[in-house]
């Protein structure tokens, strides 16, 4: 069943020049205006509390997800309806978002514990209002309350209590084309702590992954695979050969197949069932088979069973 998103959106819980300078006075100010509204005056949780237990939750990691917008969030014991506050800073807030860019439009949510996944749903259809609109920066520049709560009754956004890739996916940081040199995708491994990279051809769309088992294995002779164990071979060099040639290595000389993409509406049970069954390092997800997003298994734990 679709949820309405919309509904959600009150022209008294949206503030269109944001004033604070920082993360941490925006969430002030939206939950003062949180507070505000009539209806939750007889909550059973004060501001103070609410407050308090929303910037722990950001304490434990940014909810800036990138492309200039961020989903500050609780879920809170107690709390009665699910309530949405919308922010517009137009000089934008450091939020350290995992892309590292400022934050023009910030989306409140606090829930109850009993509806563990509604600001998963809402924050999935929010994010497909911007993407659609590609920048954010402007999308609701000089609009009102009420025309901000009109564009989102317009943009038909929805969701389903069914998680999709497109839901839980992080943006690609770090993409290999066919002609990079190894040595210069494994500094890209070290430095960001990836095990695999997406790879590009010359049109940047998706053509497989490189990952270290790829770098390993280019080392590794072939009849290595034949055996049970290596304990015998005590001076063996593995990267040997690696560093013979490390400098004129290309990602194409170590790649041994294409790699499929998922699509962004592969469910949550498909994507479990890739990264357990299949053994999936990290799956990408790709529209067209240009590149939208990837997900690895601590995306689950951080979208899904944390987020």
């Amino acid at each position: 069943m679709a949820i309405d998103i919309a509904k959600y959106i009150k022209e008294d819980a949206i503030i269109t020049d944001l004033r604070a300078n920082t993360k941490t006075e925006a969430i002030s100010e939206l939950v003062d205006k949180v507070f505000s509204i009539a209806s939750l005056r007889g909550s059973a949780i004060g501001k103070d509390e609410a407050l308090r237990q929303i910037l722990e939750r950001e304490k434990l990691q940014s909810t800036g997800v990138g492309s200039s917008v961020a989903f500050p969030h609780a879920r809170i014991k107690e709390w009665g309806e699910f309530i949405v506050a919308l922010g517009i800073s137009y000089k934008g807030i450091d939020f350290d978002s995992i892309d590292k860019k400022p934050v023009y439009f910030i989306c409140l949510m606090i829930s109850s514990q009993e509806e563990p996944y509604i600001i998963l749903q809402t924050m999935a259809a929010v994010a497909r209002l911007a993407n659609d609109n590609k920048n954010i920066e402007t999308l609701f520049k000089g609009k009102t309350p009420e025309g901000i709560v009109k564009e989102f009754s317009m943009s038909g956004a929805e969701t389903t209590h069914i998680i999709f890739a497109r839901d839980i996916m992080r943006p690609i940081t770090v993409v290999a084309h066919l002609d990079s040199r190894v040595e210069d995708i494994a500094k890209q491994m070290h430095l960001n702590k990836y095990d695999v990279i997406p790879v590009v051809d010359e049109d940047n769309r998706f053509y497989g992954e490189i990952s270290c088992f790829n770098i390993f294995e280019y080392s590794i002779p072939d009849f290595f695979h034949q055996l049970n164990t290596v304990s015998f071979v005590r001076h063996f060099d593995p990267f040997e050969k690696y560093f013979k040639i490390k400098h004129s290595l290309t990602v194409k000389d170590i790649l041994k197949s294409k790699g499929t993409a998922i699509s962004e509406d592969t469910t949550l049970v498909e994507i479990i069932f890739q990264l357990t069954v299949k053994n999936k390092m990290k799956l990408f997800v790709a529209n067209d088979g240009y590149l939208l997003g990837e997900i690895d298994r601590f995306s689950i734990v951080d979208k899904v069973l944390f987020f």
